[in-house]
């Protein structure tokens, strides 16, 4: 009994509550009749089909890359829903593929040839196509990459009148310079790339008006929550972000924020993703009346430490999936003027931090900063395989790392003596 009245009935409502909607929501949309979405799929492949897989928008700057391979998987996925068996196919979520086609003229074929599903992709939620599959009874991918533009625009919009509002100056500055070393504009082109990004920016507003309220209590199973929808929507691109960038917001705004408080807002996210990624196994499991855990290892262990198109060695190939992330930042990616101009950038930062320093510096924040920035390079390391082969989108990560360390700076500097020198050298 003890035991019972310990357990957090709030996040476990919200636990219960966010899990029976991620079933009934795929079970919803799977009933959709096939034939309601077929011209715009058709259409959406046909376009698809236009363009390589992977394709620059600007030539030679990897960080513009998009991924038309994962958005092809998706459609192949949200195609195959069986309106007979809508929580089997929702649970499998299987597509039509050949391994000597490229996925989006897979995805052609299924649609003319009405080929069946031949490939299971249970270890994700593609919890996506709740959104997707019915906008599909309306418009066609290009629509919907329109639809994605419009939502992140009217998002980050919210966001930046909050910061304003609140007179959060320092956060607002952080927040653009972030996005614009991330190619934040790039992200509306791939449904693989816009998720976790509507999720950082509606955590981001979510949290910031908890914090209005004064609402702190729920500032946990806010965590919790976006925890289990970034398991439910991502397809392992940037799902640190969710956690990042909020978290450093609220230490940010909140200055007198234990460990304790930020360890515990942590462990809330971790537990919702984590678990909704084991309820999406036990699930699939079920529904197929055998084990996925096999085969979703077998993934999780290439994603870890496998070979998997590559052959190097552990010391170069960890170096390569850090150097390589860390390269798509803006502007390192736009040859050697760019190398020039972010050296140019972090000599600047070092000169502000060193001789605008303060003498009253929280070395607790910073640290905390600085756990939070190191936060995307510790996920490349451990998952080095994907973050190696995929960089041209896992680098947006990065996007807390720069939020963080301008809060780094901003607790570092003295902004007075900044002042101070700029009214003498008017004078």
């Amino acid at each position: 009994m003890e035991l019972i009245r310990k357990v957090p009935l709030k996040e476990l409502a919200v636990f219960v509550i966010f899990s029976l909607i991620f079933v009934f929501s795929l079970v919803l949309v799977a009933l959709i009749p096939q034939n309601k979405i077929e011209k715009n799929t058709l259409q959406s492949a046909e376009y698809l089909c236009s363009k390589p897989q992977f394709f620059n928008l600007i030539d030679g700057v990897k960080s513009t890359r998009l991924d038309r391979y994962a958005d092809s998987i998706l459609l192949g996925i949200a195609w195959q829903y069986d309106a007979e068996h809508p929580l089997e196919s929702t649970m499998t979520s299987s597509y039509y593929t050949l391994d000597y086609q490229n996925e989006n003229e897979n995805l052609l074929e299924a649609l003319r040839d009405h080929q069946p599903a031949n490939q299971q992709y249970l270890r994700y939620w593609h919890g996506s196509n709740t959104i997707v599959r019915p906008l599909l009874m309306l418009t066609s991918i290009k629509g919907i990459y329109l639809i994605n533009a419009v939502v992140l625009t009217l998002l980050l919009a919210i966001l930046i009148f909050q910061l304003i509002r609140d007179r959060y100056y320092i956060p607002l500055a952080g927040l653009i310079i972030s996005l614009l070393m991330t190619s934040v504009w790039v992200v509306p082109f791939s449904l693989e790339y816009t998720w976790t990004i509507h999720l950082m920016l509606l955590a981001s507003i979510v949290i910031l008006i908890l914090n209005k309220k004064e609402k702190s209590s729920w500032y946990a199973s806010a965590f919790l929550a976006f925890g289990m929808l970034t398991c439910f929507f991502d397809f392992l691109t940037t799902e640190t972000l969710t956690l990042t960038v909020p978290l450093v917001l609220l230490l940010w705004i909140e200055r007198d924020m234990t460990v304790k408080c930020y360890l515990k807002m942590t462990f809330a996210w971790g537990v919702g993703y984590v678990s909704t990624w084991l309820l999406k196994w036990l699930l699939a499991s079920l529904v197929i009346g055998e084990n996925a855990l096999p085969y979703v290892s077998e993934h999780v262990a290439e994603r870890i430490g496998g070979t998997q198109f590559v052959n190097l060695g552990i010391f170069s190939y960890l170096l390569g999936a850090l150097a390589r992330n860390l390269g798509c930042l803006f502007p390192f990616g736009y040859g050697i003027i760019g190398v020039l101009l972010g050296i140019s950038l972090i000599i600047v930062y070092l000169y502000l931090a060193y001789v605008y320093r303060g003498k009253k510096i929280d070395k607790r924040r910073i640290g905390l900063f600085v756990i939070i920035a190191l936060v995307p390079y510790v996920r490349y390391l451990v998952l080095h395989n994907h973050a190696y082969l995929h960089y041209f989108f896992t680098y947006r990560a990065q996007m807390a790392t720069v939020l963080a360390l301008i809060f780094v700076l901003d607790e570092m500097m003295d902004w007075g003596q900044l002042r101070r020198k700029r009214v003498h050298g008017k004078n």
